[in-house]
């Protein structure tokens, strides 16, 4: 099985940032949550803020947007009829039936653009947006447990990734591709991991 990271990996760009910036061009008032996404997003990254505390402020914030929106499902149509094309030519290449996409980003965001791929296999984070709640957050060592819940007997023979927050995944792989831009090259730091 080969396994890709989706934000800077085959997606040029982070879909989800690119989704909120969408969003807020169809409801400019979205735009005082930018500072605090920005902020939060940072805190977590650089562990100033733990994992609950980034869902707990992260799911206020999910459940005031939503409500702004009648028609998620045709919103993330509408997205995709826009960015589709920033889906990176290498992976338009390459791809085989057997792909597993796992990424942080939202399955809302990830189901559309898949079906238009033919993409049958991907993983993300969950969100319930009725009730403004995030299920799960496929996001460095929930890569691994959402895999091996999903596919318990999978064999990684390739995983591309852009960024070293993938180290967990990086260490099930047998074969590692980071991913920068358009060029891709094989990652053998075998000792970092």
């Amino acid at each position: 099985m080969t396994i890709y990271d989706f934000d800077k990996t085959i997606y040029d760009g982070d879909s989800t940032v690119d989704f909120f910036l969408f969003c807020m061009r169809k409801k400019p008032h979205l735009i005082r949550f930018l500072p605090l996404a920005i902020r939060l997003s940072l805190m977590y990254k650089l562990r100033i803020i733990s994992h609950k505390d980034f869902l707990r402020a992260g799911e206020r914030t999910l459940g005031i947007a939503a409500r702004e929106f009648d028609d998620i499902d045709g919103l993330v149509r509408e997205f995709w009829d826009k960015n589709e094309h920033k889906i990176k030519k290498f992976y338009l290449r390459q791809k085989r039936d057997d792909d597993l996409i796992l990424s942080g980003s939202c399955e809302i965001l990830l189901d559309e653009i898949c079906r238009r791929l033919g993409v049958r296999h991907y993983i993300g984070s969950r969100l319930d947006l009725r009730r403004g709640r995030i299920e799960f957050l496929c996001y460095h060592e929930n890569k691994v447990k959402a895999l091996s819940e999903r596919y318990p007997n999978a064999e990684i023979d390739a995983f591309y990734t852009d960024s070293m927050l993938d180290l967990p995944m990086m260490r099930e792989a047998e074969i590692v591709y980071l991913v920068k831009k358009n060029r891709v090259r094989l990652w053998s730091d075998k000792t970092a991991v």
